[in-house]
């Protein structure tokens, strides 16, 4: 997935797969990391939804309930940053359920993204 700083809106969306069922979730989190700077929390409340399924041209085939979609707010992508260059984005998706003894809490994978620098 590829952003540029400064966009946002329901067309420009986040995808993160969490490859498990997470159907019984009591909250979605996702830890954006930018390359400098600090760490921005976006939950349930800011719009991280569980997905209905999906074929995502980068991550492929993902079944609902298994990935997360954020829509980008304005003032999130405030910087480029990208693989190539050594200096990404990065996203954590963590998994909470409180319906269940022990609770659930569980951390997905480091995923990396681009955000490109806009034309001066």
């Amino acid at each position: 997935m590829s952003f540029t700083v400064g966009e946002y809106g329901a067309s420009k969306i986040l995808r993160v797969a969490g490859l498990i069922d997470m159907s019984s979730q009591t909250e979605l989190t996702l830890t954006i990391y930018p390359p400098t700077g600090t760490a921005i929390t976006k939950t349930t409340a800011d719009g991280v939804v569980l997905g209905s399924g999906v074929t995502d041209p980068t991550l492929g085939v993902l079944a609902a309930n298994e990935y997360v979609d954020y829509p980008m707010e304005s003032g999130v992508l405030t910087e480029a940053g990208t693989i190539a260059g050594g200096d990404p984005w990065e996203v954590t998706l963590t998994y909470d359920n409180s319906g269940v003894s022990p609770p659930d809490h569980i951390i997905g994978i480091c995923a990396q993204f681009d955000v490109l620098a806009t034309c001066s």
